[in-house]
């Protein structure tokens, strides 16, 4: 038995074929010209021929290895992708899109990136809760045996999530102009964004404001502004403390929401609850005051890191529809 995970987001596409004992047959990665957001069904169909340009890409590097004949040994495709973010209209037009470009004895499963990014740390269940911090969102997600799921946040950069990248950058920008206007307090964020972004003075910082030519530059550029809060604050910078802090609670907020829905609050049962997104790294002080702040808030909750990829996770999933009862490695409790 062979089945196939995919990654599909804006940009790019990553594949891996994997076998029933989790050994990688082969792997392929390629540029997307789709923006994998909302899809109309003529958008899907165009993504899915993409798609599968990659997946035969991928049976060409896997058919080197010992798997003679390897389309047909393929059970299951799962594509984990942000499309499937907003809503059940682009999800279905993606399965279907892709169901008609392959055979008929393969199952088309797809799953949005939060459910995804849980079955990285779990290894394949999908089971338990995921609170995910990025670049441009942040999310909340949990899934429990009855296949009720829930989802808090996660609307993207338009409606800054709270305690993703591009938030906390933004907050910078205002703490920096209340700081320079005397409405707040002083901060080193002043300074150090100046050095980052080569300014001057204020008019500079206007301008650099002023100057994106596209939503995704604006939201990469003011979502760099966020490491700056870690040093600042790990300097002892009372404002950027407290947006480090704002930030976890809003994480905070999401993931209780999402438990509270799912009645993981009231069941008193352990649950596991993956935590992943770039912001979300070892050793800094953001994932110290997160840690404390679900300690507190969710006591129930056993804190576990993702394992892999998210094509990785998303051929694990596939393995686990297809057999709950299939081994699952070690969780990774501690970083």
């Amino acid at each position: 038995m062979v089945v196939v995970g995919v990654e599909a987001i804006s940009g790019s596409i990553a594949c891996v074929a994997v076998d029933a004992d989790r050994n990688v047959l082969g792997r392929h990665t390629c540029q997307t010209q789709q923006q994998w957001d909302l899809m109309t069904a003529a958008q899907a169909d165009a993504a899915a021929a993409e798609l599968h340009s990659a997946l035969n890409a991928l049976i060409a590097v896997a058919a080197s290895q010992p798997t003679a004949n390897l389309w047909q040994s393929i059970e299951a495709i799962c594509i984990g992708t942000t499309a499937a973010d907003l809503g059940e209209e682009s999800e279905s037009n993606i399965r279907t899109a892709v169901r008609r470009l392959l055979p008929s004895s393969v199952q088309v499963l797809v799953y949005n990136s939060a459910a995804i990014a849980l079955v990285s740390g779990t290894g394949g269940p999908l089971l338990g809760c995921v609170l995910v911090s990025g670049i441009d969102s942040s999310r909340a997600y949990g899934a429990v045996a009855d296949r009720r799921t829930a989802a808090a946040s996660g609307w993207g950069p338009v409606f800054s999530d709270g305690g993703c990248a591009y938030d906390i950058g933004l907050r910078v920008l205002s703490a920096i102009s209340r700081a320079q206007d005397g409405r707040g307090a002083d901060t080193l964020l002043v300074n150090a964004v100046y050095r980052q972004l080569g300014a001057q003075r204020a008019e500079d910082l206007i301008r650099w404001a002023r100057s994106h030519q596209s939503i995704n530059q604006r939201v990469s550029g003011v979502a760099s502004l966020a490491r700056l809060v870690l040093d600042c604050a790990s300097r002892g910078d009372s404002v950027a403390d407290a947006l480090l802090r704002h930030a976890v609670g809003e994480l905070l907020r999401a993931i209780k929401a999402v438990v509270a829905k799912l009645g993981l609050d009231r069941s008193r049962q352990p649950f596991n609850l993956v935590l992943a997104g770039p912001m979300l790294s070892d050793g800094t002080l953001f994932m110290q005051y997160l840690l404390e702040a679900l300690k507190d808030g969710v006591p129930t909750a056993d804190v576990i890191y993702p394992l892999g990829g998210a094509a990785e996770a998303a051929a694990w999933l596939a393995l686990w529809l297809l057999n709950p009862r299939s081994p699952t490695p070690p969780l990774r409790r501690g970083l």
